[in-house]
């Protein structure tokens, strides 16, 4: 991968850990995910009316990856319930790229190198790792959630490079995402208790939703370029910022046995990253 590709998807890492981590340490993980949405909604408004809307051929895209992400946002919601942040975060995101490095090649005709098998295997190791642990019995929703990763990522990769423009495509799926999201956890929570909770921490729930919206535009701008498999790998590493934050913010115990998944993990990750290289 191009320097630069490298440098956007490890600052993506680091956004995308911090406003899971934000998630999960709020008492109600499922109005978290929709006020980080909303926040993603309100600071891609800006961005549109400078870019403009993506070409109509893409909006179906736009559409069907809003609701892999309500559907992937509901998961992670049950997977932060069962599980420690540092045991269902690694498996989401480290199940992604094995589906995703595979449907890129197969899809999207992207390359599948030696080294790509390599990081691929790497990866499937430390998921292994991670289920000999006593907690891999809690996380079977962050194994559905790393699936809807996988599918909304395929689905956003391709309408990025069928639009040509990253800014576009994000701002709008944002935007529809989170009237999408808004819709759900109104029916499920009331809308009451959602403006509570953006009245009780908006600067909180604010810098969660530009993370989030920042840390996707910056994967889908490398996408445009790299093999999405490759993005997605390389991606991934924000695993490791998310056991880090698990265990130094929130507290959680990580394991001798955890952190060795983990390493296998985020090896497995750059390997699959400089596969093209």
């Amino acid at each position: 991968m191009a320097a630069t590709a490298v440098l956007l998807v490890l600052s993506a890492a680091v956004l995308h850990a911090t406003w899971n981590a934000i998630v999960k340490s709020n008492a109600d993980g499922l109005i978290a995910a929709w006020a980080v949405s909303a926040a993603g909604a309100v600071a891609n408004l800006p961005l549109l009316a400078v870019v403009g809307l993506p070409d109509r051929s893409v909006w179906i895209l736009v559409a069907v990856s809003a609701v892999l992400h309500v559907l992937y946002s509901l998961s992670l919601v049950a997977a932060y319930k069962r599980a420690d942040l540092s045991v269902a975060y690694p498996i989401a995101r480290g199940l992604a790229p094995l589906i995703v490095t595979v449907g890129g090649f197969i899809l999207l005709d992207d390359a599948l190198t030696v080294r790509g098998v390599l990081g691929v295997v790497l990866v499937s190791a430390g998921l292994g790792v991670l289920a000999s642990t006593r907690p891999i019995r809690h996380a079977g929703w962050a194994v559905i959630t790393g699936m809807f990763i996988a599918a909304y990522t395929l689905v956003d990769g391709a309408g990025v490079r069928a639009n040509g423009d990253s800014a576009q495509y994000i701002g709008l799926g944002f935007v529809v995402l989170a009237v999408a999201l808004t819709l759900v956890v109104a029916r499920i929570r009331g809308v009451a208790a959602m403006r509570a909770a953006v009245v009780a921490q908006p600067i909180r729930l604010a810098v969660g939703g530009i993370a989030s919206a920042g840390a996707y535009l910056l994967v889908m701008v490398a996408a445009l370029t790299e093999p999405l498999g490759l993005v997605s790998g390389l991606r991934e590493t924000s695993a490791l910022f998310g056991v880090a934050i698990g265990a130094i913010i929130l507290r959680e115990k990580v394991t001798p046995r955890h952190a060795l998944a983990v390493a296998l993990a985020v090896v497995g990750t750059f390997a699959i990253a400089v596969s093209g290289s």
